[in-house]
């Protein structure tokens, strides 16, 4: 017996041991709620800066009424093309080079189309079978009339007509779908099998991946034309902003990487789709490139003013600040160092960045406006 207390007691000895890391912090349970049914949570006040609990007055917020989002610019796909073929070939002359200005309808590159040229053959043979077979029925026909033919024959070469008709349709189709014209029978046909690439719209060749005597493929992109003065400011916009996001609006755009400078822009479009991951919508400024300073993929800073409030008894505070607890939106005031009420508010309308105070709270009481999440948490413990 006295060997099981032996080890009894050294067990206890080394789980003592084995405590004597620092102390994990915890809410004091004193007083959670007082005499006129405020709910209170206690921290020890050496434990504040550790777990990143920040106190300010109420309504202190600067730049409270600009919403500011980041995004990157972009070119305006109302002004963007990318040129391929729809079939196989090998280029044969490439006509512009990048920076150079188009027109639409100009000659880009020029290329050598195999399967061209054997629908081009096909064609024109389907066209003469064609003219041949209803020069053969008209003949019949007549034939006919005279007694010198039977109905049988007639029937045959209606059929035949009917049939090599059907076949010239469909060369034409496949010649259209192609993309090139319908050969002339007679002619020199030297150029056959030769596919145009030419310029969509009116713009600047901005990127250009074609190379003389490169085998081109279908699914590439030999040519991208786009208008380098008409940009696209594409923002993610999460969706509690979204509400101050309105067609037209006008929003100032801030460029890092050119410092001093504020282009002007109003806001084209809103995607009416929410991504399930990101929960925030993509939002689209125009921006006009005044002096051509401004290139796609420059990280960009939009600025939209928040529309004025009438009620001069509203402030606004951090939006972190404001914390959702049951159905409830709430904040922490602090009533002595440690100690804060939980203390149940009425929001007028909130961005990621602030939050606007309808009533619960007045300007100057001291509430957290960091950590407000530690607090929140605790309270849903008691």
């Amino acid at each position: 017996m006295s060997k099981l207390h032996s080890l009894v007691g050294l067990s206890f000895v080394l789980a003592l041991a084995g405590c004597g890391g620092e102390k994990p912090v915890q809410a004091k349970d004193s007083a959670p709620l007082r005499a006129d049914g405020t709910k209170l949570v206690k921290f020890d006040p050496k434990s504040l800066d550790r777990l990143g609990i920040k106190v300010e007055p109420a309504g202190s917020s600067t730049g409270a009424l600009d919403l500011e989002v980041p995004g990157s610019l972009e070119y305006n796909l109302d002004n963007y093309a990318e040129v391929g073929t729809l079939v196989d070939g090998r280029l044969t002359s490439v006509t512009v080079k990048a920076g150079d200005a188009v027109k639409r309808g100009q000659l880009l590159a020029t290329l050598v189309v195999p399967s061209i040229a054997t629908a081009q053959a096909e064609y024109l043979s389907a066209e003469a079978a064609a003219k041949s077979a209803n020069t053969n029925l008209e003949r019949e026909n007549g034939l006919l009339e005279k007694g010198l033919t039977t109905a049988r024959e007639a029937e045959q070469a209606k059929a035949e007509a009917a049939k090599t008709e059907a076949d010239l349709a469909a060369a034409k189709a496949k010649l259209q779908a192609l993309g090139v014209g319908r050969p002339t029978a007679g002619t020199n046909i030297s150029g056959a099998g030769m596919l145009s690439l030419t310029a969509p719209i009116d713009g600047v060749v901005v990127r250009r991946d074609a190379i003389l005597g490169r085998f081109l493929q279908a699914k590439e992109t030999a040519f991208v034309i786009a208008d380098p003065h008409d940009l696209r400011a594409a923002l993610n916009v999460y969706e509690a902003d979204l509400p101050y996001f309105q067609i037209d609006q006008e929003a100032e755009i801030f460029v890092d990487a050119l410092p001093g400078k504020t282009f002007k822009g109003k806001i084209a479009l809103v995607e009416p789709q929410i991504g399930k991951q990101s929960r925030s919508a993509r939002a689209y400024i125009d921006v006009k490139n005044q002096g051509n300073v401004l290139k796609p993929g420059l990280f960009v800073r939009a600025s939209i003013k928040l529309p004025e409030t009438a009620a001069h008894d509203r402030f606004l505070i951090p939006a972190p600040a404001v914390q959702p607890l049951g159905d409830d939106k709430v904040v922490f005031v602090e009533k002595d160092v440690g100690t804060f009420e939980v203390r149940k508010v009425q929001v007028a309308r909130k961005t990621t960045e602030v939050a606007e105070i309808r009533e619960g709270l007045a300007k100057g009481e001291k509430i957290v406006v960091e950590g407000a999440f530690v607090l929140r948490g605790e309270v849903t413990k008691q």
